[in-house]
């Protein structure tokens, strides 16, 4: 029980993160829906009252409240069908997880049960595993083939590659999306991602030589970002002075072609931290403490060799 304790944590956490998202997205939504309909509302008591009433305009003005109900039972209906698809994907998780104590008529933990768990857990280390690694197509097939896809994260990592495409093809535009969508989160993790990709806009705008335009987007996205980043800011704005090809050390490291595969890292490192999930995959940490545990006649610095290859290679 305690390696399900210690190992099982993101298989319930996500799904309760997800939920949570969309909980508060349907707030939102439902809330300015209802500000219509009052609003509507409004303008109807506000036409009644009039003096030169028309049946043509009470007409109009029903019709439009009619419009924003039917508008508001639809946005209903989908949040609460959103919400519920994701309380079944964390019900069927709490049932997965609840396979690992299942008991035999005796009363004893039936073992067949716990190796077929066992076989299943081990499914889902390897599909996160291939995700995490960049290996999409195996880890989808593998899902589907052991019948697991509602027990893993295959949605968030599908999302998390189109963003990466798009961050190494030097294209911001869907990483910010994701930053709008997740912006309450990011605050109070204290991202700073979305200053690092205005910088990285900023940069490619100079490399692209149109330094007007670099000037109107800082005035535009920096304010925001000066109580906390003011420095960097400054320094920033100081490529507007030098080439790009300066030899000059901070300003030829903003200018690095890296920065990309940088931000690209920082999203992925963002995107576990929002979803509370480790930075490595449950299954390294499973194979690194099973090698620490193992009875070798290896000494411990031989074994702590193999696993920096594992790492590094595998």
């Amino acid at each position: 029980m305690a390696d399900v304790k210690s190992l099982e944590h993101p298989t319930l956490k996500v799904p309760y993160e997800i939920l949570n998202k969309k909980f508060r997205t349907a707030q939102k939504t439902l809330d300015r829906e209802v500000a219509h309909v009052q609003q509507a509302v409004l303008e109807i008591e506000k036409g009644i009252s009039g003096d030169n009433i028309k049946t043509k305009d009470i007409s109009t003005l029903l019709g439009g409240m009619v419009e924003k109900l039917q508008v508001l039972k639809r946005k209903a209906e989908e949040s609460i069908a959103e919400e519920l698809q994701a309380t079944n994907v964390c019900k069927r998780r709490i049932e997965h997880l609840k396979e690992h104590g299942t008991q035999s008529p005796s009363g004893n933990i039936s073992q067949a049960a716990l190796n077929q768990w066992k076989n299943k857990r081990l499914d889902r280390m390897v599909v996160e595993y291939f995700l995490r690694n960049g290996y999409y197509n195996a880890a989808i097939m593998l899902a589907e083939k052991s019948y697991i896809k509602d027990l893993t994260n295959i949605d968030i990592f599908l999302t998390s590659r189109e963003v990466e495409r798009s961050l190494a093809n030097r294209e911001t535009s869907k990483c910010l999306t994701w930053c709008h969508d997740n912006r309450s989160k990011l605050r109070k993790l204290k991202s700073n991602m979305e200053f690092n990709l205005r910088v990285q806009e900023f940069v490619e705008l100079i490399r692209s030589d149109r330094r007007i335009d670099a000037i109107k987007h800082s005035r535009k996205h920096f304010p925001s970002f000066e109580e906390e980043h003011l420095g960097i800011i400054q320094q920033v704005m100081a490529l507007l002075a030098f080439p790009i090809n300066t030899d000059i050390v901070p300003y030829k490291a903003l200018f690095d072609e890296s920065r990309w595969d940088i931000l690209i890292e920082q999203f992925r490192q963002e995107n576990y931290r929002l979803f509370q999930l480790a930075s490595q995959s449950v299954f390294t940490v499973a194979l690194q403490a099973g090698l620490s545990a193992l009875k070798t006649p290896y000494p411990l610095h031989v074994i702590n060799i193999f696993i920096i290859l594992y790492k590094k290679y595998l």
